[in-house]
């Protein structure tokens, strides 16, 4: 059976094994936890990516906290100088 680990594996890896829908690609934790940020309307809640959550209940630092892992994780960085310009675009 193939492993559904996803944390420390190539953004391309973690798609393979648990993306959203195939005709999306985005890894399933990635969009969950921005799924369940965007309902809390996190981006009103002060230091979002910035504070610590708590470890025994689900709040809107424990699973900001969550994505920031994972993309620490991740053996390459998704803020390179070449989608930088595609960031900026977007915000």
């Amino acid at each position: 059976p193939t492993s559904r680990i996803v944390f420390g594996r190539t953004l391309e890896e973690a798609i393979a094994v648990a993306s959203v829908r195939p005709d999306y690609p985005c890894p399933a934790v990635v969009y969950r936890c921005i799924q369940y940020l965007e309902e809390k309307q996190a981006e009103l809640e002060e230091g979002i990516y910035r504070l610590s959550g708590s470890s025994s209940y689900h709040d809107v630092h424990a699973v900001a906290g969550l994505l920031k892992l994972y993309l620490r994780e991740l053996p390459q960085s998704v803020l390179t100088p070449q989608l930088h310009v595609d960031f900026l675009r977007v915000l």
